[in-house]
């Protein structure tokens, strides 16, 4: 059993005073109503309205790259469904998940801009997870994805309907791998055993005081899918409720409560420290293990391997694989990292006065949106760049392990200086040309000056600015990769070092 990533690496240092260069992503005839995904390439994805109007085929899920906004096509058949960012997501190659409307609802997939419907989970019938097959008469299922990952698994939610009223409800959440489904749990409420909806005949009466839901929902206990994530991994990130029970059936006992819980390859799950907090619910959870949440009303929650950490009242929460996460807080926008919070200052002009601006999605190489009303812009950091001194040393690297206990496979890279001159720290190997299968683990950063654009990197040899590495002298240091598919990881290195961006 692969540990939970939460228990192996912590943050980085926290980051220092930075300042940024803003893009306007509108363009002359259509601007972004909601801001969906960032990737480490910087192509934003979004719900867009043309200049002109937001309805009808004036609205659109679009990818903007460069200052070039492209519509998405909807599939043969189907009609885009205007809907929160939850629903819709971006990985790194570009491949974009979203919920579309083909009679019911249904995951697509877009690859190269080329859309694809994905098949409902395969939940009814014979061994399968609501083995009442029969009572849904051959109802057509309703999917809709909640993440995407870099080797392009989906995780999301198919219900079956009956078409009895009143009659049961199959659903169930699951991990799309491009060929398969992987049904999730749903926490251990009691009663647990079959996904058929209502749940089992709870034993005993209703506890008192439970909220009378609606149909598709049992009282007192769910799993809901809105803030589920993926990482790279496969771990998932869901959150249990308990519906203003006397009794509670989540931890801590009070009528209205609320825990993530984090859900491993093999389905065995746990769930997260909730400290003196009554209940958080989850929204995101990055390659580290940390997790990102938040409570009602809003205060910003962060999990890692040192702890619960409360943000304070707050709100608009972005985590990235860095481990850095951008907020609005009691001093505007502010960028956490290491249990450290540091104001960011926008570049001045970009909103009118008094303009409540909100923080978007935050890339691995320090991007991250802003935006207010009709008006978004990419912030991009600034500032000097690294030196590219690969021709400068020597990367030796050793052949892939597998750590079984991380659940990882690694191997030691090593710089050697081969020139009469010292070369200025940080010293970070950068890891091009990786599969979309692979990702890199624990990043320091992604690149951003030094192209292409999105390449992960480490600092290895505990060289820091204002250190050198000698002539001569060599530094190594562990990578690890998260390899899912577990068909070989392909990929060159090279370096870059010196102070400023990479």
């Amino acid at each position: 059993m692969r540990a939970f990533l939460i228990l192996l690496a912590a943050a980085g240092a926290a980051c220092g005073a930075q300042t940024y260069t803003a893009t306007l992503i509108n363009t002359s005839t259509a601007y972004f109503a909601n801001i969906f995904g960032l990737n480490n390439k910087g192509q934003v994805l979004g719900d867009v309205c043309d200049s002109g109007s937001c309805f009808g085929v004036h609205r659109y899920p679009a990818i903007w790259s460069n200052g070039v906004m492209t519509p998405l096509p909807m599939p043969k058949g189907c009609a885009y469904n205007p809907a929160i960012g939850n629903y819709w997501t971006i990985n790194d190659s570009g491949v974009v998940a979203g919920w579309v409307v083909c009679g019911t609802n249904k995951v697509a997939v877009w690859t190269n801009g080329v859309p694809t419907v994905l098949p409902d989970a395969p939940l009814l019938g014979a061994g399968n997870i609501c083995t009442n097959a029969s009572a849904y008469n051959g109802a057509s299922g309703s999917s809709i994805p909640f993440g995407i990952n870099a080797a392009g698994h989906i995780v999301g939610e198919t219900s079956y309907p009956s078409s009895t009223p009143g009659g049961p409800l199959c659903s169930a959440m699951w991990v799309y791998n491009g060929s398969t489904f992987r049904v999730l749990e749903y926490g251990p409420y009691p009663g647990a055993g079959s996904l058929d909806w209502p749940y089992p005949k709870w034993p005993g009466p209703i506890p008192s005081g439970c909220w009378n839901l609606p149909l598709g929902y049992y009282p007192g206990v769910s799993s809901v899918g809105f803030g589920t994530a993926i990482n790279d991994a496969d771990f998932v990130v869901q959150t249990e409720n308990n519906y203003f029970c006397s009794t509670a059936y989540t931890s801590p006992a009070v009528p209205w409560s609320s825990d993530p819980f984090v859900t491993q390859p093999n389905n065995s799950y746990s769930f997260l420290p909730l400290g003196s907090l009554t209940g958080v619910s989850a929204s995101s959870i990055n390659n580290l293990g940390m997790v990102l949440g938040y409570t009602d009303p809003t205060h910003v929650i962060v999990w890692d391997m040192n702890g619960v950490h409360d943000l304070g009242p707050s709100g608009y929460p972005h985590l990235n694989q860095v481990g850095q996460v951008i907020y609005t807080g009691s001093s505007g926008i502010s960028m956490w990292q290491g249990e450290v919070s540091t104001p960011i200052s926008l570049p001045t002009g970009l909103f009118p006065v008094d303009s409540s601006i909100i923080p978007g999605p935050l890339n691995d190489a320090g991007q991250f949106i802003v935006g207010s009303g009709t008006v978004s812009y990419l912030m991009t950091p600034n500032g000097p760049c690294a030196q590219d001194v690969t021709s400068q040393v020597q990367i030796t690297r050793t052949g892939f392990r597998y750590d079984h206990t991380k659940g990882l496979f690694a191997l030691i890279g090593s710089v050697t200086n081969t020139t009469s001159s010292p070369i200025p720290g940080p010293i970070s190997l950068v890891v091009d040309d990786l599969p979309a299968s692979a990702s890199l683990f624990a990043v320091s950063g992604a690149t951003l000056c030094a192209t292409p654009q999105g390449s992960p990197y480490i600092n290895i040899g505990g060289i820091g600015a204002g250190q050198v590495l000698a002539p001569g002298a060599t530094i190594s240091g562990s990578i690890y990769f998260i390899d899912t598919a577990q068909t070989g990881i392909p990929f060159s290195l090279r370096v870059l070092a010196g102070p400023g961006g990479r």
